[in-house]
């Protein structure tokens, strides 16, 4: 969708000599990304802004007011855009803009007390034109709107916009549309939430596949509004050797934060392949998406981190932390603290002791059909 904007702001307007196909105008689509928490969405504005060569600007929809209420115009977003423009019209006319937590703005059901919903279905109708395409007066300082103030004139239909949410119950929508609720007697239970024990996340991002704007609609954001956005597109679920490369290959990874913590004390942190695959799982388990991960080595760390700044000399200093599966325990159990091994090259005894200990898995493993001699020859040694 961004590659198809730059196309469209690379095309040269039609002139008077133009052919009929030359005449025709191209506009923008905006779009709507759909996915539970924890599966890239914000990460996936905060890349493309790193690699497109226009101004871009992430916006938060939870600080946005009506007009005259405490909070933000929703001009602010476009005064964004020109600071990071810096203050080139031009150039921000045809920047990208992408609002985070749009789930937060729905339209409110209606309630007893007298108070209006100035965050919700007004934000929504104050938007409107704003991402269809029009002349929008922003203010020059960053202020409130004031009809005497100074301002800044922005036409946004060569914009783009991205809105993101997580859109928390959204699948339940989805899934009375289709009639395949698993509750109540006679129901119809889907088959293959049913088949290989899906986590919920997997689940919600299988319906969110075949969202509908009569969904979104049905959740409380306004058919105007939905109709902004042509372009539907959902996240998927991030898997358990996606969470693993999460936590070990980026530039910036969970292991390689807390490695760089813990070298700043002169103490080594290990991760066995083992550890990672269960941390991943218990992420899954939670249904927290990437986001879980940092929570889970928090509690696996936090006593480590605690004695590593006491000074100590000899046996008792502190050589290196590992966490392997042992630590973990399972999806459902908190997990007891990552063991804190003592000594000079105490991580290289460690590492010894378990490569020794697999193999001498494999090789029992591996000697069914021959006689037990020299399995009994380990055995009879450890005896002694």
């Amino acid at each position: 969708m961004v590659a198809r904007a730059f196309h469209r702001m690379d095309a040269s307007p039609p002139g008077e000599e133009a052919e009929e196909s030359d005449m025709v105008e191209l506009e923008k689509s905006n779009v709507l990304l759909l996915g539970p928490t924890g599966s890239g969405k914000t990460l996936l504005a905060k890349t493309l802004a790193r690699f497109v060569n226009v101004p871009f600007v992430i916006a938060d929809a939870t600080t946005l007011t009506q007009a005259g209420y405490v909070g933000e115009d929703v001009e602010s977003i476009l005064y964004k855009l020109l600071m990071v423009a810096e203050f080139n019209v031009g150039a921000a006319q045809q920047g990208i803009v992408y609002i985070d937590e749009v789930d937060k703005i729905t339209k409110k059901a209606e309630s007893l007390n007298i108070s209006r919903d100035v965050s919700g279905e007004g934000v929504q109708q104050a938007l409107l034109k704003m991402l269809e395409g029009t002349v929008v007066n922003v203010p020059e300082k960053g202020a409130r709107k004031h009809p005497r103030g100074d301002h800044i004139q922005i036409d946004t239909k060569d914009i783009l916009f991205i809105c993101g949410g997580a859109f928390v119950d959204l699948e339940k929508t989805i899934s009375e549309r289709r009639q395949d609720s698993s509750i109540g007697f006679g129901a119809p239970v889907r088959a293959n939430m049913r088949a290989g024990g899906l986590t919920n996340a997997a689940v919600t991002s299988s319906l969110l596949e075949s969202v509908e704007s009569s969904d979104l609609i049905a959740y409380g954001l306004i058919p105007e509004f939905i109709g902004r956005f042509p372009v539907l597109i959902s996240l998927s679920a991030l898997t358990e050797d996606q969470l693993v490369q999460v936590l070990t290959e980026p530039k910036n990874a969970l292991g390689k934060q807390y490695k760089k913590m813990f070298e700043m004390n002169n103490v080594k942190l290990h991760f066995t392949e083992g550890a990672l695959r269960q941390i991943a799982q218990k992420a899954m388990a939670k249904s927290t998406g990437a986001r879980g991960l940092r929570s889970i080595l928090e509690s696996l760390l936090t006593d480590a981190m605690f004695e590593i700044p006491d000074a100590k000399t000899g046996q008792d200093k502190i050589d290196a932390v590992v966490i392997d599966k042992e630590v973990i325990g399972s999806p459902d159990s908190k997990g007891c603290g990552a063991k804190i091994l003592r000594g000079e090259g105490a991580l290289e005894r460690y590492l010894a002791e378990h490569k020794q200990k697999e193999s001498l898995v494999v090789t029992e493993g591996s000697d069914e059909g021959e006689p037990d001699i020299e399995t009994e020859l380990p055995s009879r040694a450890m005896s002694m």
